[in-house]
């Protein structure tokens, strides 16, 4: 199957996703800073907010493809010397290149678990003897890998743009595994062979400034993009991406990147607005179209064999609608109060993703986002497990029947991680909306 992704809302046939599992359980209150979270997560709570997330997509016709069978089947696929490097990148990670020769003789579903779950020293054989093993020894340093329990958050270490996977470049230490581990499994996983663009080695750059992550990057069309500039993808990797884009797909015309607060809040660009419908998206009012504060962000285009241009006194509704139209309409997450919307921003109601044109998920909680919802058309189908499957089943066909459905489910324990449905899914196939009118 080869990615096609030139939209954010054409039909959705096939995604990506990771169900949480052991790595959640293994970060325990005292990394939470280190690790991107505020506060731990009950797990099977976690697992059952996503797996009726899942549930949801698969009935609406999307396959759903999950990362842990990509990752054994890349595994078992991939040449020896391409899983040596990819542990030997991993190693090195962790500053601890010693323990290489080890993983390499464990069993491939061994392998697969530890690259995610992550590893301590007690689980390592005591004759492998180093430097770094000691001194953790000595500080009573448990891990030599750490988990990754933001991995369940597919939209960042790799992107779907267009007919290829962009390989992220995290701004943080506690994801840094991520794009090498799901980038093999998207390469050398039977089912997909991917085909990539941007995924050169960055090791030579510094850091703070050679950032980029997936929920910054909206594909609005196969000619327009929109990319957050935040605290997790930096100006300077903004602009060599859309070079390397402008390169590689003839079609792309522009990209407007849009200069966010450098702040937890609004890591992301989806973080406060998405795309839910031919010419309609949902978004945090202030920063998206602007208020009496004049909190709108400023935008700037990037085109074809122009030099950047900061658009003066434009807001990102101001450019989405000289981009598609006057017609396109911004749907106010949490509502007209402004105590909600700042409430429900905190708590994803931006961050929907589409099924098709007018079908979205959202989480529950945002209430006064899926009332503003019900005001431009949207009917709420709310699914729980307490519904016999069969039920839910049907309310899901019915629902993807309807001109803009909205489905909701409880995502008391993911919203609690940060990330909402959008976050959460990585796209692989998109059908084109051209082929969805006809």
């Amino acid at each position: 199957m080869k990615i096609h992704v030139h939209s954010e809302v054409g039909p959705l046939r096939a995604v990506l996703l990771h169900c949480p599992g052991a790595e959640i359980v293994r970060m325990t209150q005292h990394e939470l800073e280190r690790m991107l979270f505020d506060d731990i997560l009950a797990p099977e709570e976690a697992v059952a907010e996503h797996q009726m997330m899942a549930e949801i997509m698969r009935t609406a016709g999307t396959e759903v493809f999950e990362l842990t069978d990509l990752l054994r089947d890349a595994l078992a696929h991939a040449p020896a010397d391409a899983r040596h490097e990819l542990l030997e990148r991993v190693c090195a990670l962790s500053g601890a290149s010693a323990i290489c020769p080890t993983l390499q003789a464990w069993p491939l579903d061994r392998i697969a678990s530890v690259l995610v779950e992550g590893l301590d020293w007690a689980e390592v054989d005591p004759g492998n003897v180093s430097l770094a093993r000691i001194r953790a020894t000595c500080d009573h340093e448990a891990r030599v890998l750490s988990p990754l329990p933001n991995l369940m958050f597919l939209r960042d270490p790799c992107i779907s743009v267009f007919d290829r996977v962009v390989v992220g470049r995290m701004a943080t230490t506690a994801r840094s595994r991520e794009p090498l581990v799901v980038s093999f499994a998207l390469r050398w996983a039977p089912a997909l062979a991917a085909t990539f663009s941007f995924a050169g080695d960055d090791a030579t750059r510094n850091d703070p400034f050679d950032s980029v992550e997936g929920g910054d990057v909206l594909v609005l069309s196969p000619g327009v993009l929109m990319i957050g500039c935040t605290e997790r993808t930096s100006a300077q990797t903004l602009e060599r991406l859309t070079l390397a884009l402008f390169e590689d797909h003839p079609t792309l015309q522009r990209v407007h990147a849009v200069l966010m607060p450098r702040a937890r809040s609004v890591m992301h660009l989806d973080t406060i607005m998405t795309q839910i419908d031919r010419g309609l998206f949902l978004g945090h009012v202030p920063l998206i179209a602007g208020d009496s504060r004049g909190s709108a962000l400023p935008v700037v285009r990037l085109e074809r064999g122009k030099v950047p241009r900061l658009l003066q006194g434009a807001t990102v509704l101001d450019v989405l609608r000289e981009e598609f139209g006057a017609h396109v309409e911004l749907v106010a997450c949490g509502g007209d109060d402004p105590l909600h919307q700042e409430r429900e921003q905190w708590t994803d109601g931006a961050n929907a993703v589409a099924l098709a044109p007018g079908r979205i998920m959202l989480y529950a909680r945002n209430r006064w986002t899926i009332a503003e919802l019900a005001k431009h058309g949207f009917s709420e189908v709310r699914l729980s497990t307490i519904q016999p499957p069969q039920l839910r089943r049907q309310l899901v066909e019915e629902g993807m029947q309807r001109a803009r459905t909205v489905f909701t489910f409880s995502g008391s324990e993911l919203s609690r991680a940060r990330g909402g449905g959008r976050c959460l899914t990585m796209p692989l196939r998109r059908d084109p909306l051209e082929e969805h009118d006809r």
